[in-house]
């Protein structure tokens, strides 16, 4: 049966997914594992493009880092799907397969997607599903908020029944400290990350704290108009462009 790109998949069949696509690109695709959940899941990405022998520049790509969100993961697979399909037959895909890997993680908060596949009482559940600090009973940190970035200092929560919860400290969560780790440990090969999200129709660029200007702010903002102009000539949807302060406050 045909994977049907246009439904919701809970995560066993995701997997099983991954696990079809690198059997079929086997000169294209793989799968690497690098972290663990809190409930010791594996967290596993796939790694795309032609090996070439050489150190190649890369794009990150995570979907999911909000459960409830389940068009992100969606995405993700029709990304995959297309850049895939299109790689045979379009010379600027198979240039950019031959220079760069994408590094695309399907589902990131992997506990909490399955936990909101739970039934009708979960299904907008958000965060992980770690346990709150020992004296609250309460569950999930947002992981979108435990990085080591500015951690903790704006658009957060100490309550840790909040939807916004930071966590204890900055990267407490396994989740956050797999992706840490791994685009930290290359981060000189990363030319883009790329995080996807439901919210809406918007383009957002770094940084997320008001006090705070990305140095490269001007390429940024270039490159995330040019792709809003891309996506409004081929779709006519408008994305708006620019830093979640500037862009949603």
């Amino acid at each position: 049966v045909e994977y049907d790109y246009f439904k919701y998949h809970p995560m066993p069949e995701i997997t099983k997914w991954m696990v079809q696509i690198a059997k079929d690109h086997p000169d294209l695709v793989t799968i690497v594992e690098y972290g663990q959940t809190y409930e010791k899941r594996t967290i596993s990405l796939l790694k795309i493009g032609l090996n070439t022998g050489e150190r190649k520049k890369a794009i990150w790509m995570d979907c999911g880092i909000h459960a409830r969100e389940w068009i992100a993961p969606a995405f993700c697979q029709y990304f995959v799907r297309q850049i895939l399909q299109t790689y045979k037959t379009d010379a600027k895909m198979e240039e950019m397969m031959k220079n760069m890997d994408f590094y695309v993680t399907p589902v990131l908060n992997i506990d909490g997607y399955i936990y909101s596949w739970k039934n009708s009482t979960t299904r907008l559940w958000r965060k992980n599903r770690s346990p709150g600090p020992s004296d609250f009973d309460c569950y999930g940190t947002d992981l979108n908020r435990n990085f080591d970035a500015t951690w903790g200092t704006i658009g957060v929560s100490f309550n840790c029944s909040s939807e916004i919860y930071c966590g204890s400290k900055p990267l407490s969560e396994p989740e956050a400290q797999a992706v840490t780790y791994f685009v930290g440990s290359r981060k000189e090969d990363f030319l883009c990350f790329l995080t996807i999200h439901s919210y809406g129709q918007l383009l957002l660029v770094p940084y997320g704290h008001p006090n705070f200007t990305a140095p490269n702010y001007n390429e940024l903002m270039e490159v995330g108009l040019a792709a809003a102009d891309a996506i409004r000539g081929i779709h006519g949807m408008n994305y708006t462009v620019g830093t979640s302060p500037d862009v949603l406050c």
